[in-house]
């Protein structure tokens, strides 16, 4: 069977097998690029550096390396791996291995040999797509596998004049229930676990995303995030559903906050979609107030708490800007957004809220025995949504502890996800993020949430960001210690980082009286250059907090 640009379906005998679908009508991701090319034709799919592909170009891209990899082999529910740098190959590769009718496995380009050995095993894949600059590594990488029939590469840059010589394929027959990409995240144990999700949530959460930011063929939207991070879902998905052009930001941008803001204020990027860390040290290292970006009309930060007071900064440079908070584990992507422009702006501090929930999402609030709060109340949050993952790759034990069956009003049981997280219903329905249940600590008998205090600590005068946890003092009690970076000091590339005014911790504990009880308030404060950071961006704080020590 085939598939033509009407969108019709033919069996061998040319009998129509459904109605002819308007090119705008999508029920697989895989169709988002060919749509796309014949809406939008000539104008920019995606921007990295000095190379433009034109959605014509990007379609016939796709369609070659979909050609290409099922040339070698690969079938309709294969797991397909792309080890790539940010490049428009990366962008290509992944809409690729879902046209051939495979699910793309995204891996960390610069993660271990030892990680994507582990993650190939697990998932079972036997074909990975990489490059040049990636092949060592993914050789050392096959030689640690157990894979029964080995894994092969596609090398894509030794590759290239065959595969601008194929013709392009179409997209693969499928379903909307069919797997369309795996993402694997630490976790709480370190261990990798694949994260299952199919073509209806992906392209629920594309066409939602679309639909709530108002994205245009006319938008250029600031691709900060690397492929197996599920924020990079938002260009790379949601963009095609409209023709939004994808500005790839180049790896070493991301670690030069200066040519970064140069970057985006070239591309003249409209939407913003990062970690609030990076918005940070786009602020404090990279001439951020003196670029013109009045082109940028959405500012999202998510992934982690945005402490208010360089949030509120950030939005005085940016006032023409709208900003919403977007939450939502990678298993129930978005499953929360606020938009809280007008909130800060007529003189709202403190957290950011985390709510309502999103269109197509309902969101649930339990105590420690699943029953609902009604009302104001802390609990965790539970998300129904069809962007939902279907379960961790090979993992059903973990996939049982994540999921709440629940009655739903039509009398049927339904899945639910179970966050983890600790959220705060105030009386204005409005949602506050508290914490991770798991991140629940011990102090002199009370129980602390460590982000909780985080956020108290992040917001005195002076401090950047903030890191709590648990340490051992010479009694051996259990004590309370903050870790903070000072403003203006985070990251400096002249060797001053630690060089920040005295402070005054007794002031500090004063303030932070008046917002949290006495044994929440940290014994010790360590100021420290910067903070390791995950490979997304986000502060590692579960690493951070391992390193505190007494003083």
């Amino acid at each position: 069977m085939n598939r033509n640009r009407d969108w019709k379906l033919f069996d061998q005998s040319g009998c129509s097998l459904i109605p002819a679908m308007s090119p705008q009508h999508h029920y697989l991701l895989s169709h988002l690029i060919p749509a796309a090319a014949e809406a939008y034709g000539d104008r920019p799919a995606t921007v990295c550096d000095d190379e433009t592909l034109t959605w014509i170009d990007f379609d016939r891209r796709v369609g070659q390396l979909a050609a290409a990899l099922r040339a070698e082999g690969v079938e309709r529910g294969d797991r397909v791996g792309v080890y790539v740098n940010r490049s428009t190959e990366s962008a290509v590769s992944i809409h690729a291995v879902m046209r051939a009718g495979a699910a793309y496995v995204p891996v960390d380009p610069f993660a271990p040999a030892e990680t994507l050995a582990t993650i190939i095993d697990d998932c079972g894949m036997e074909m990975v797509v990489t490059h040049q600059p990636r092949l060592a590594a993914f050789e050392k990488a096959a030689a640690l596998t157990q894979v029964s029939r080995g894994v092969r590469a596609l090398d894509l840059t030794a590759r290239a004049d065959e595969l601008s010589a194929l013709k392009p394929a179409e997209p693969a027959l499928g379903v909307a229930d069919d797997l369309a990409y795996v993402m694997y995240t630490s976790g709480s144990t370190g261990k990798p676990k694949g994260i299952m999700l199919t073509h209806r949530a992906g392209l629920a959460y594309a066409e939602m995303a679309a639909s709530y930011f108002g994205l245009t063929a006319d938008d250029r939207m600031a691709n900060f995030s690397p492929l197996h991070f599920d924020m990079s879902t938002f260009e790379l998905l949601a963009g095609p559903v409209v023709g939004a052009t994808a500005v790839l930001i180049p790896e070493p941008y991301l670690r030069m906050p200066a040519s970064l803001t140069e970057y985006l204020e070239t591309h003249r990027v409209t939407t913003m979609y990062t970690v609030p860390s990076l918005f940070q040290m786009m602020m404090s290292r990279g001439a951020f107030d003196q670029r013109d970006f009045s082109s940028v009309r959405w500012v999202i930060p998510a992934g982690e708490a945005f402490p208010p007071a360089p949030l509120q900064e950030l939005m005085k440079l940016l006032p023409d800007a709208r900003f919403a908070n977007v939450y939502g584990p990678a298993e129930v992507n978005s499953s929360t957004i606020c938009d809280f422009t007008d909130f800060y702006h007529s003189g709202g501090d403190g957290p950011i809220p985390i709510g309502p929930a999103a269109p197509d999402a309902e969101v649930l609030l339990v105590d420690d025995d699943e029953k609902p709060i009604d009302g104001p109340g802390t609990g965790q949050l539970l998300v129904r949504t069809s962007r939902m993952m279907v379960g961790y790759w090979n993992r059903p034990d973990l996939t049982e502890q994540a999921t709440a069956m629940r009655f739903g009003p039509d009398g049927r049981l339904h899945p639910w996800h179970r966050t983890g997280d600790v959220i705060e219903r105030l009386a204005d329905g409005s949602m506050i993020f508290r914490g991770r249940r798991d991140n629940q600590v011990k102090v002199r008998g009370n129980r602390v949430e460590l982000e909780v205090v985080e956020s108290a600590v992040g917001s005195l005068p002076g401090v950047e960001n903030a890191v709590v946890g648990v340490a051992t003092d010479q009694n051996g009690d259990h004590i309370l210690v903050a870790a903070y970076t000072a403003t203006g000091t985070s990251g400096r590339a002249d060797g001053n980082a630690g060089e920040a005014e005295p402070v005054d911790t007794a002031g500090w504990r004063k303030a932070l009286s008046a917002t949290l009880a006495p044994y929440a308030i940290p014994t010790q404060f360590v100021q420290v250059d910067d903070f390791p950071l995950t490979p997304s961006g986000k502060i590692d704080r579960r690493t951070a907090r391992t390193s505190l020590t007494v003083e």
